[in-house]
């Protein structure tokens, strides 16, 4: 038997992270039996917390727009596209006509 055998970690996802650090910030939550669970020490539990406060801070301080993100569209690409709407707003308007013309005929 091997007296420094270290115990193997265990990965935890940050979503397991984050439901210990609940779990252990409940009222009256028994940290130390909690930690033991997941095989985790206390200072684990400090860097989680640390961790989640940073996080926390940082999406505060730089929260998101909602929406699309703005994309750059080339000069290019925009003429390009201005000339497609034209055209089709011309074709429209020429079918608009056409329409107009056919329901002033069979009236």
């Amino acid at each position: 038997m091997n007296i420094n055998q270290k115990k193997e970690r265990i990965k935890l996802t940050p979503e397991q992270l984050y439901d210990i650090y609940l779990e252990c910030n409940a009222p009256g939550a028994s940290v130390k039996s909690i930690l033991s669970r997941y095989g985790l020490k206390p200072w684990d539990l400090v860097t989680i917390r640390k961790k989640i406060k940073t996080a926390a801070l940082e999406t505060l301080a730089n929260p998101g727009k909602p929406g699309r993100r703005k994309k750059i569209v080339s000069q290019e690409q925009y003429r390009q596209v201005a000339k497609e709407l034209n055209e089709a707003k011309d074709a429209l308007s020429a079918v608009g006509h056409e329409l107009a013309l056919l329901k002033k005929r069979t009236n």
